[in-house]
């Protein structure tokens, strides 16, 4: 028992004295934080910095089938004809008025210019002389909710959509697998 209270007035005597016991063997909260911190912004822009060209080609197709789908139900509520105008690199819609075509530049039916390395390619299919196509790139949409039958293809170097829309003005967006 005396040795017990040796070994123990040891020790308080060592804390009297000043001695202090180790206690740096971590980090600090404050340390820990700062260090997530940096790590976070850094991945951060890292992210922003990638160039991720198939989402920004499925945002443009997701884009295209909402302005055609917009475009459809303008022609539709207003009791107008609409036709939207497609090229290679970009669209955009007009009005037949007086029987000319006039664009609109209006919000949200302003010219869309596609990013640099995406593509357009359509299709009207002709129903008055069978089954053939031709590359025209006029789409019309009727006040009585018709359409022109098309296909467009939305591409970059890595993968493909394709925009198709029915003559009774269904529209669909699906993922193609033709390159």
């Amino acid at each position: 028992m005396a040795l017990s209270n040796c070994s123990n007035k040891k020790v308080l005597n060592c804390c009297a004295k000043g001695t202090q016991l180790n206690s740096n063997q971590g980090f600090s909260l404050i340390e820990i934080m700062v260090v997530v911190l940096i790590i976070g912004i850094s991945a951060s822009m890292a992210v922003l910095y990638i160039d991720n060209s198939d989402d920004r080609l499925k945002s443009e197709a997701k884009r295209l089938l909402a302005m055609t789908q917009l475009v459809r139900d303008e022609a539709i509520m207003t009791g107008r004809s609409l036709a939207m105008i497609i090229d290679s690199t970009n669209y955009y819609f007009s009005r037949l008025e007086k029987g000319k075509w006039v664009q609109l530049t209006s919000k949200p039916f302003k010219k869309i210019k596609m990013s640099d390395n995406i593509r357009l390619r359509f299709i009207l299919a002709d129903k008055g002389s069978g089954n053939s196509t031709k590359q025209i790139n006029l789409f019309y949409f009727l006040p009585t909710g018709e359409t022109s039958e098309f296909q467009v293809w939305i591409s970059n170097d890595n993968m493909e959509y394709l925009l198709s829309s029915t003559t009774l003005g269904e529209l669909s967006l699906k993922r193609s697998e033709n390159l």
